[in-house]
């Protein structure tokens, strides 16, 4: 699988004022950490993140570059301030060598189901799965072929295949994808206040009145 490569820089150790100095010049505050690496402090270059941010998934190797040094990482979280939604700081795990990884892969649909050609509503159960496997194997996402499904059908995690020394542990009776019918909707006319007898006619209760009328005449 391909590998997204970004340079890093070391970080000495700043105060609150100092961060934010850099963060305005433009660097993004990291920590990398492993179970047999020290936890480090670096930073990212800002536009180079960005850049590549909309490509990254949880299930997605970035070789972190330090001073030479590739270091194979996942992205663990980022920390985004509550108004501007701007990048604070980014942790990443490191991959160790043997390691297996436990992680969320995601899924795509691919096709334009029968059912939906059919009138059908598509729902869209899960996005993604958990895997475990090593990192060689780790694929970024898994594309599911949609195209042959029915209305009133489900597609199951049973029903497509996972790539060789990948384990799901999703349950294989997860639903990905059902099509459903939507229902019509029944609309009820309202209630005529009075029907005509014919064009230019008098309506039942303007008939009665007038047989009321007559019969007080006589």
């Amino acid at each position: 699988m391909e590998h997204i490569e970004l340079k890093v820089s070391p970080r000495e150790k700043l105060t609150k004022g100092g961060l934010n100095k850099a963060r305005r010049s433009g660097k993004i505050p990291a920590q990398l950490y492993g179970k047999e690496t020290t936890p480090t402090s670096v930073f990212l270059e800002g536009q180079d993140f960005i850049d590549v941010a909309k490509h990254i998934t949880e299930s997605m190797i970035i070789d972190l570059n330090l001073d030479g040094k590739k270091y194979p990482a996942l992205m663990k979280e980022i920390q985004r301030e509550t108004l501007s939604s701007k990048i604070v700081h980014i942790d990443f795990n490191i991959i160790e060598r043997g390691q297996k990884l436990h992680v969320k892969v995601p899924l795509h649909l691919v096709g334009v189901a029968k059912g939906v050609r059919e009138g059908g509503i598509l729902e869209h159960a899960i996005h993604e799965i958990e895997v475990e496997c090593e990192p060689d194997a780790l694929p970024e996402k898994l594309e599911v072929d949609i195209s042959g499904l029915e209305a009133n059908h489900a597609l199951h995690l049973r029903d497509i295949s996972i790539p060789k020394g990948v384990k799901l542990l999703t349950g294989l009776e997860t639903v990905i994808a059902i099509i459903k019918f939507a229902r019509a909707e029944v609309v009820e006319k309202p209630a005529e206040a009075g029907v005509a007898a014919s064009e230019g006619g008098v309506s039942s209760e303007e008939a009665k009145a007038e047989g009321t009328s007559e019969a007080a005449q006589k």
